[in-house]
């Protein structure tokens, strides 16, 4: 590849994540237009969502966390009524308008590996996997330990695995290396192979990076770096 067009395509790769969070506001605008001029009841149906007929409400979990939107205003509120942050109104919304009702697929794939994810692999690896891999250290058990917190369950892969309900047909997985004398620790993060059905390609790196703050218990928004989205914390047990 020649050095010039990698430079290129490296700093694109770096700089998506900030340019779709320039992006949000517009984007959640149009996308509240668009949707209130579908049929709810088919929204409810490709998503996995709950539709309620006489208050004209879809519900919807994002990180096992309920989203209440009204129609025609599509505004996504949480159990309390608060406004759900834009970057939540944008992945809800998002995920309603692309749903086409494919089933998982229980085929997980590494981010490269989902439509155009070759592209920005490179930043999502740094910004997601290596930021896992690095914060625990090696130290397993305290992957574990996150991951459980997290409501995990657990997978067969590395040397520990966890699956994560993100929307009702996101699945994320996460996978953790201890590494040895030789090999760094390392971590992979994987998506059920139905994620390019509901979401594009870099809101579902977006998913991944919430994934890697909330294991690492970190949801303050000023301290995330590279991240496509920021993260709120999870919800209170």
């Amino acid at each position: 590849m020649p050095l010039r067009f990698q430079e290129q395509r490296d700093k694109l790769a770096e700089q998506a994540p900030q340019k779709w969070l320039d992006n949000l506001a517009p984007k959640v605008a149009q996308l509240q237009k668009d949707l209130a001029r579908r049929d709810p009841r088919k929204l409810a149906e490709r998503s996995g969502a709950t539709f309620d007929a006489q208050r004209q409400t879809l519900q919807l979990d994002l990180w096992a966390r309920s989203y209440t939107l009204v129609f025609p205003e599509l505004i996504a509120r949480d159990a309390a009524g608060a406004q759900a942050s834009l970057n939540r109104q944008a992945l809800l919304l998002m995920y309603l308008d692309q749903a086409d009702g494919a089933p998982l697929a229980h085929k997980w794939l590494a981010y490269r590996e989902l439509p155009g994810g070759m592209f920005y692999a490179d930043a999502f690896h740094g910004y997601a996997e290596m930021r896992l891999a690095q914060a625990f250290n090696g130290d397993v058990g305290k992957f574990v330990e996150a991951a459980r917190r997290f409501k995990g369950n657990r997978l067969a892969f590395g040397d520990a695995s966890f699956e994560f309900v993100a929307l009702p047909r996101i699945l994320v997985g996460a996978v953790y290396w201890t590494g040895d004398e030789d090999f760094p620790s390392s971590a992979t993060l994987l998506f059920d192979a139905a994620a390019s059905h509901y979401l594009p390609t870099d809101a579902v790196g977006a998913l991944g990076s919430q994934l890697v703050s909330f294991l690492l218990g970190r949801a303050d928004e000023s301290a995330q770096t590279l991240t496509a989205l920021a993260v709120q914390p999870p919800p209170a047990e």
